[in-house]
């Protein structure tokens, strides 16, 4: 009978939803049934009022966030933690505002706790976080399982690259919140220059940002589906990532998965995901310029580019797919269920 994997998540309308329904979506591939459960956001705030939600029949184990696994610890079912993101004691004040840094180091940081303390095992999705999650808060059982791209719909088209015809497209996907860099999209569309044009995939919150007539055109787009998306990767000429903080790099495996060349800041998760100089451009974290910079030597370069590209396809199909994701969590999951035989 196939492993029936339960995967509670608070419904956050962020990367972390997309992370369950894929992980649902490979599991499901590999043979195994996962149970995908929904629970409203509020619960976040107070994850211990789970601990009595009813295990679904015939569930075999639970994988859950580490912000509220603890919550889902039962007495005849292994638990698995898995860390998508960590915040503890990081950003503040670079991008958290005060408010997010109280809720981030004395809630969610409790929380983690003890999840990893009542967790038979820990998953990091990259090493990033492996690193982060060790050093904050040495979980006894910590593995990484980098996430994973759908190779076969997110893939390379044969659109040239932009030169001197026309203005070279550049794509950025996240939110705009701070930790994403919304507040950097300005004064990096100003020191492009206005052979750019740059489109941001996001629901914007507030006013457009104000971009210098001397500076690239500037379009926002929301509500994509994943095909929408796919088709805006396969368009762009760069993708470019502001973040100052990842998990994992998302937006940067679908880039590379669609042929694309990537510059982004040299932080946690994106430097886990891009080779710097084998499959995009990585600058110090903050610097604008360097970064326009970065993207104005790929048009000028497009041969350059066209390579980076290639070799982002590759690594994504060879290090990050979606079989060797689910054979790994598969993997894990079946130790956890023979030890308690």
């Amino acid at each position: 009978m196939p492993l029936k994997i339960w995967l509670p998540a608070i419904r956050a309308l962020s990367g972390g939803d997309v992370y369950v329904r894929r992980l649902a979506a490979a599991l499901s591939k590999a043979g195994a049934e996962p149970i995908v459960e929904w629970l409203p956001h509020n619960y976040q705030y107070f994850p211990q009022l789970l601990r009595r939600h009813r295990k679904p029949t015939g569930a075999d184990l639970v994988d859950a966030n580490s912000w509220v696994a603890f919550s889902f610890r039962r007495p005849d079912l292994p638990l698995v933690a898995t860390a998508l993101h960590c915040v503890y004691k990081r950003g503040y004040p670079r991008w958290k505002s005060l408010p997010q840094a109280i809720y981030h180091d004395y809630l969610v940081g409790g929380f983690e706790r003890r999840s990893f303390c009542e967790a038979d095992a820990t998953i990091a999705i990259s090493q990033s976080t492996h690193d982060e999650v060790l050093e904050d808060f040495s979980p006894r059982h910590i593995q990484t399982i980098p996430l994973w791209v759908d190779v076969e719909r997110y893939t390379p088209t044969n659109a040239p690259m932009a030169t001197t015809s026309r203005q070279s497209r550049i794509l950025i996907v996240g939110n705009m919140s701070r930790r994403k860099g919304g507040d950097l999209i300005a004064p990096f569309c100003n020191a492009l220059g206005q052979d750019f044009e740059v489109t941001v995939v996001a629901g914007l919150r507030g006013e457009t940002p104000a971009v210098s007539p001397r500076g690239a055109s500037l379009g926002f787009l929301k509500g994509l589906s994943e095909s929408e998306l796919v088709g805006q990767y396969q368009k762009t000429d760069i993708v470019v990532s502001l973040s100052r903080h990842e998990g994992f790099g998302y937006t940067a495996l679908e880039g590379m998965a669609c042929g694309k060349p990537v510059v982004a800041f040299r932080v946690s998760g994106l430097k886990d995901v891009i080779e710097d100089g084998g499959t995009g451009l990585l600058v110090d974290v903050d610097d604008v310029a360097a970064m326009a910079r970065a993207c104005q030597a790929l048009r000028a370069d497009p041969t350059r580019a066209k390579e980076l590209g290639a070799h982002g396809r590759e690594r994504s199909v060879r290090h990050f797919s979606e079989s060797a994701a689910a054979a790994a969590h598969l993997e894990l999951y079946q130790s956890l269920l023979d030890t308690r035989q």
